[in-house]
């Protein structure tokens, strides 16, 4: 049972995920917008993403000066941009895994009107249309995206994912409508699944200050009761935030699930730059499923490098120690392997 759940965990949890770095939003005191075309984060790059950040920022600075001549952007037409994430994960034992081949590409056949989707093994699966009007404070998003909640990590193991219904491959049928005026970002959203009605405030507020910057934030999610659905996609709530200084990154999340707030999940994330292109992150994960701390408690810490030698490739080894729950005082060791563009 070990072996299953420390295999398949990293598995299922990271396969549709697209390096998504809330820690970035947070240093920066800017939203995801600045980024990925979506505005909840996560998928599609944006031009700037790709390279001022991907490129300049992320990748050491020795191989990137060798690189930079040979840069290509992503726009391959006036009204058309593409992207890609592929992923693989290599085990203790030597066996690897291929956990995600998606390829991007965004359309934009007017000014602020753009239409991005995601091409994966079994087919299109994200595609939105995304209008954008007020010298893009406000936004329309409609189509099929995963909903907006939380600080969405780029763990996708972390508890605040899976244990709030979160998960990767998580696309709804739905409507966003959302404001950024400075410094509140807000969006309202609706979704159906198979018939349930899902809806969900989300709120954030950056901000730069003379030596630091922070990030609060909060979401509400609730969903229709319908017995045949189960609690597969519960109510949830969340508060959330960070504070950045120097070349160090805290981010913070806790939320209650349920109808009766009986589930407690919190996640916890220090990020520090060694350099540009290398760095050091410590991970905290705690679940209790009735809130008493008498049963059903589950906790582990992940400690990972996150390493890009070159620009749009990652290495992450990671070393996880279960603490508490059906794991306890096991350990994993794996490493991300990730090219995306």
């Amino acid at each position: 049972m070990r072996r299953v759940l420390a295999t398949v965990l990293p598995i299922v949890a990271l396969a549709a995920t697209a390096a998504s770095l809330p820690r970035l939003a947070v240093e920066y005191a800017t939203s995801c917008t600045s980024c990925h075309v979506n505005p909840s984060g996560g998928g599609m790059r944006t031009e700037f993403g790709n390279h001022s950040v991907a490129f300049q920022e992320l990748t050491l600075q020795a191989t990137k000066s060798l690189l930079a001549d040979r840069y290509r952007p992503p726009r391959i037409a006036e009204a058309v941009t593409i992207g890609f994430d592929t992923r693989h994960l290599v085990f203790d034992d030597g066996s690897v895994f291929r956990m995600q081949t998606d390829a991007f590409a965004a359309v934009e056949p007017i000014q602020n009107l753009v239409y991005q989707f995601r091409v994966g093994e079994s087919g299109i699966s994200e595609n939105f249309a995304l209008l954008s009007f007020g010298d893009l404070e406000y936004y329309v998003k409609a189509g099929r995206f995963s909903p907006a909640f939380g600080l969405h990590p780029e763990d996708h193991t972390a508890f605040v994912r899976q244990r709030t219904g979160n998960p990767p491959l998580l696309y709804l049928d739905g409507i966003s409508v959302g404001a950024a005026i400075h410094p509140v970002h807000a969006s309202l959203e609706a979704h159906d699944r198979s018939g349930q009605g899902v809806y969900g405030v989300h709120l954030f507020s950056p901000l730069a200050l003379p030596s630091f910057s922070i990030m609060i934030g909060a979401s509400i999610r609730i969903t229709e009761d319908l017995p045949a659905m189960g609690d597969a996609l519960p109510h949830a709530k969340a508060l959330f935030g960070g504070i950045s200084w120097s070349r160090f990154t805290l981010m913070g999340e806790a939320d209650v699930v349920g109808k009766g707030n009986d589930t407690i999940v919190t996640y916890a994330n220090l990020t520090t730059r060694l350099m540009y292109g290398v760095y050091l992150i410590g991970e905290y994960n705690f679940f209790d499923g009735d809130k008493e701390l008498t049963s059903g408690v589950e906790e582990f810490v992940r400690v990972s490098v996150e390493l890009y030698p070159v620009p749009f490739v990652q290495v992450r080894p990671t070393y996880t120690r279960y603490t508490e729950g059906p794991l306890r005082d096991e350990d994993d060791l794996f490493v991300l392997f990730h090219v995306g563009y």
